[in-house]
């Protein structure tokens, strides 16, 4: 792998440095925001998606609520 030189600003790398495990890289740290931001993306996701799916089931039981009662 290349190695890359990216420029931040001194408070950045402080920030970095204090995300950094003994012997973790400044990639390994990156890596790891990265993946947290993506893992918070997809709950978000998620959770949008269950909204969705109970509006819809919650729709679907009004629509055949009147059917239950000819059970009892």
């Amino acid at each position: 792998m290349a190695d890359t030189t990216v420029k931040i600003h001194p408070s950045t790398k402080n920030a970095l440095d204090n995300l950094k495990g003994e012997y973790d890289t400044y990639d390994d740290v990156i890596n790891k925001l990265i993946s947290e931001v993506k893992n918070k993306n997809l709950v978000r996701e998620m959770i949008a998606g269950y909204k969705s799916n109970r509006e819809r089931d919650q729709k679907l039981v009004k629509e055949w609520e009147h059917t239950s009662e000819d059970w009892d």
